[in-house]
C-alpha cells in the first residue's frame, strides 16, 4: 500500500459512519435489558401484593357471611384464598384468622377464636381490634403473608415478605361461633 492510499483509507474512515449504529446500540442493550427487567420484577411484585390482598379480603369476606364455622369450613376457604393467588405459588402464603368480640357491657375487646393455615396467625388481635368495634358486637380479623421471590436475582437480590390485614364484621350475626 502506497503512503497516498493510506492517506486516502484514513481520510474515508474519519468521514464512515457505516457500523457507528450498530455500536451504539451493543453500549446501550445492557442498560435497557436491565430497566425492563427492572419494570418487569417491579410489576410481578405488585402483582403479589396486589394478589395477597385479594386473598385476605375473600377469606375475611367468606368467614364473615357465616353463622359458625368449624375446621372444615376454614380449610374451605384458606384453599379458596389460595387460589386466589394463582398463578403465584401459594405455598409462600400464610394466613391467619381471629375473632374479636366486644363486651357486651364495657366494649372491651376479647379473643373469642383464632385459627391459621401454614402457621399463620395474626398478631396481637385485640391491638388491631382497638376502635373497631362497638359494645354487643364482633370483628373478623384476617392477616396474610407472602414471601416474595424475584424472578431475577440480578435485579433484586433477596426475597421479601409482605403482609396485608383485613377487617370484616359479621353479615348474619353478632358473633361467628368456632366449633
Amino acid at each position: 500500500m502506497t503512503r497516498q492510499n493510506l492517506k486516502k483509507s484514513l481520510r474515508n474512515l474519519k468521514t464512515d459512519t457505516t457500523g457507528v449504529v450498530a455500536v451504539e446500540f451493543a453500549l446501550i442493550l445492557p442498560f435497557l435489558l436491565l430497566i425492563l427487567m427492572g419494570v418487569i420484577e417491579l410489576s410481578n411484585g405488585l402483582l403479589a401484593k396486589r394478589k395477597l390482598l385479594n386473598a385476605v379480603q375473600t377469606a375475611s369476606d367468606l368467614i364473615s357471611q357465616e353463622i359458625d364455622i368449624n375446621s372444615t369450613e376454614l380449610d374451605a376457604i384458606y384453599l379458596a384464598a389460595q387460589l386466589t393467588m394463582n398463578p403465584l405459588n401459594s405455598a409462600a402464603m400464610t394466613i391467619g384468622v381471629a375473632s374479636v368480640r366486644f363486651d357486651d357491657n364495657t366494649g372491651a375487646p376479647t379473643l373469642d377464636w383464632a385459627d391459621g393455615d401454614n402457621s399463620g396467625a395474626v398478631s396481637d388481635p385485640l391491638i388491631k381490634a382497638e376502635g373497631r368495634g362497638e359494645a354487643g358486637a364482633s370483628i373478623i380479623i384476617v392477616t396474610g403473608s407472602y414471601a416474595y421471590q424475584p424472578l431475577v436475582r440480578l435485579i433484586i437480590p433477596v426475597d421479601f415478605s409482605m403482609t396485608e390485614t383485613s377487617y370484616m364484621r359479621p353479615r348474619k350475626v353478632n358473633y361467628i361461633l368456632k366449633y
